[in-house]
């Protein structure tokens, strides 16, 4: 028997020929299986050809294709070893009627559940002794007769199970060691460094402190000091480090903050800019402030500079740590459904790998919340408080921890305590514009109009630019009240407007009553953005809204005709 689970003999065949084999497999209306199992299939057939086949694990399928919770124990819930069997027996029976047509076989050897390929007319694959089982689980179920204990030698038989025992932990410990391990990053290194005049000096002290404060709050990059470890040998992954060089200057009438990003490692400048803000004659603490806000929003927020660059890093996508968490951030913000899949496996390794990762925690709740609407899974809710309300236990000041509860409490109707976890957030973070926008639109969805408002303009004057989820706060509330021209107008200024802010307009539009205009603006729509009837499903069905501002959009939306689903109230699930 071969490592790879192969059978003696047997070809393997080329990787072109085994995604060939893979997605024809799939497609074949002659493999009589139910969507289930096609899902299961497929997600081993993914994992395998990404380069991921050491995360294809019993508890790996058992949360991410049969939507067990994170909680699962493969020693106590058989289903995936279950569901293996009946797929291998499954595609056994479908290659042995298509026995003649040359080409490619999936097999899943037994043991494990990484399929291989081989050439058809080959045996099966064997039982794989040793590989992958759980340690000290049987591969059958144990019979009652197994289960008695024989008379006068219980002694001798607990007493050799407990040899027996320690013998497998051991192997199992010595499998683990000798196992490759996931890639794994932790948060980069930032350190800074001014430059100012002999006058400016003080001033430009005070800027760094406030700004490594600032940076800190985001909880996306950890601050370099002298003391700082440098990675070892053994890490997975080198280390990202970066230098945020900055020269202060101010007059009279202003203050600047020139800024210069560059890779320590390269010594390459990957981002330079400047910043500035007008001094009134009572303003000059102000102005600082809003300057240190905007620069270490750019700098540290999950979508800015610094994880924007470590976005691009080419990473596996099995890659757990910092660089998943951020994979996840992204998917959720882009309600990308392949990307929240991709998300969910690696964030469960982290959490596995790291059980006190708050940041990993808090975005798989938000991850949780968008599978659980695409799905209408409400058991992912539950599962995305839970985790939401650990870290937030394990990091209480946490933006990451304060955004899932957030979410999490919002979709299960928890409003007031939604909206609470959601003003702790910020009074921890002011200066995240991001957290303040989130919770502007679940304080304006649930009724409170001007305070809704006043926050998403916060979160622009915090920015100093147009946030999405202000925004479509701002262009709501003009629709809320009938001013349909201003809702366009608004609507229009954003630069790139999602689907939903576009749903929005076309709402607004089409309550204008100018029908050839309104169907002019939908064809232009669809092009543009080909997941609009999906979208209006998913703001609608899954989010809750005042019931007076459910009724003006079931309006704007049926005479724009799009597809309008049942619009959730404002209630508990």
């Amino acid at each position: 028997m071969a490592a790879n689970g192969v059978s003696s003999g047997a070809r393997v065949v080329s990787e072109e020929e085994a995604r060939a084999e893979a997605e024809r497999l799939l497609a074949d209306p002659r493999l009589h299986v139910s969507e289930r199992y096609r899902a299961f299939l497929r997600y081993i057939v993914d994992a395998r050809f990404e380069g991921r086949s050491d995360t294809i694990k019993a508890y790996s399928i058992a949360v991410d294709v049969f939507n067990r919770p994170a909680s699962f124990d493969p020693s106590s819930d058989p289903i995936v070893r279950i569901e293996a069997t009946r797929l291998r027996e499954t595609l056994q029976k479908y290659y042995d009627q298509i026995a003649d047509e040359p080409g490619a076989r999936l097999d899943i050897p037994r043991g494990r559940y990484v399929p291989v390929f081989v050439e058809r007319g080959q045996p099966p694959c064997h039982d794989e002794e040793g590989e992958l089982q759980e340690v000290g689980l049987p591969a059958e179920e144990p019979t009652q007769a197994a289960l008695r204990p024989v008379s006068g030698n219980w002694r001798h038989l607990v007493m050799g199970g407990a040899a027996f025992l320690a013998v497998s932990l051991a192997a199992g410990l010595a499998y683990d060691a000798a196992s490759p391990k996931l890639p794994d990053t932790q948060q980069p290194f930032v350190a800074l460094s001014m430059n100012a005049s002999e006058q400016d000096k003080a001033a430009g002290e005070a800027v760094t402190e406030d700004l490594a404060v600032s940076l800190a709050r985001f909880g996306t990059v950890r601050l370099h000091s002298d003391a700082a470890v440098s990675s070892s040998s053994r890490d997975e992954v080198k280390q990202s480090f970066y230098k945020v060089r900055m020269r202060y200057a101010e007059d009279e009438r202003s203050i600047s903050l020139w800024w210069q990003v560059s890779d320590a490692a390269s010594g390459e400048a990957v981002w330079t800019d400047e910043e500035r803000r007008t001094v009134a004659a009572a303003s000059r603490d102000d102005a600082m402030r809003d300057l240190v806000f905007a620069v270490s929003r750019r700098l540290a927020r999950p979508a800015g500079i610094i994880n924007a660059i470590e976005l691009r890093r080419n990473l596996p996508a099995s890659t757990t740590g910092n660089v998943c968490v951020l994979r996840g951030e992204f998917a959720v913000e882009q309600r990308d459904a392949a990307g929240l899949k991709a998300a969910r496996s690696c964030l469960i390794a982290t959490i596995a790998a790291d059980p006190s990762d708050a940041d990993a925690m808090a975005t798989l709740a938000r991850v949780y919340v968008w599978i659980g609407r695409a799905t209408g899974d409400d058991s992912y809710f539950g599962r995305g408080l839970e985790l939401a309300n650990r870290a937030a236990t394990l990091a209480p000041s946490s933006p990451r921890a304060a955004l899932a509860q957030l979410g999490v409490q919002y979709q299960l109707g928890q409003n007031e305590i939604s909206i609470a976890a959601g003003r702790r957030g910020v009074s921890f973070n002011p200066e995240n514009a991001d957290l303040v926008a989130k919770l502007s639109m679940v304080v304006f969805l649930t009724g409170h109009w001007d305070d809704g408002v006043h926050l998403a303009r916060q979160a622009v004057e915090i920015a100093g630019q147009p946030i999405r989820d202000a925004s479509f706060v701002l262009i709501l509330d003009e629709y809320r009240q009938g001013r349909y021209s201003e809702a366009v107008f608004l609507a229009r200024q954003v630069a790139a407007p999602d689907t939903p802010t576009t749903v929005l307009k076309l709402a607004a539009i089409a309550r204008l009553g100018d029908r050839p205009v309104t169907e002019q603006e939908i064809a232009a729509a669809r092009l543009q953005h080909p997941d609009l009837d999906q979208t209006v499903a998913a703001m609608f069905s899954g989010a809750r809204y005042d019931s007076n501002l459910r009724d003006v959009l079931r309006a704007g939306i049926l005479e724009a005709g799009l597809k309008m689903p049942e619009v959730a109230g404002n209630r508990p699930m």
